[in-house]
């Protein structure tokens, strides 16, 4: 599965974040393992500091996140994501830049 055709099948997810008032803004894709194809991605969201402020941790917001995932989603697609990575509002800037690549 390529970056649209996951954003695409993400569009539910998204849409149910956004209504509840967990994340804002777009969802940003960085492949997990870069140049591997196919590949399955890392998918970056920004959470509103409203909702975080309410969670005991950033675990438990990614376990409410994780939850509706798996109710707005084929396991077929849940397939192609590696990781939920979450931002909060004052890292924007890291939310749109790729992950940087270490050399091993």
């Amino acid at each position: 599965m390529d970056r649209k055709e996951l954003a695409m099948k993400l569009e539910d997810f998204k849409k149910t974040c956004q209504d509840k008032g967990f994340i804002m803004g777009e969802l940003y894709f960085d492949e997990a393992v870069p140049g591997m194809l196919p590949s399955s991605f890392i998918v970056k969201m920004m959470v509103k500091k409203s909702w975080m402020d309410t969670m005991s941790s950033t675990g438990k917001a990614l376990d409410i996140l994780t939850d509706i995932l798996w109710d707005t989603t084929e396991a077929k697609t849940r397939e192609s994501i590696f990781v939920l990575s979450i931002y909060n509002e004052n890292e924007r800037e890291l939310l749109e830049q790729p992950l940087p690549r270490v050399a091993a």
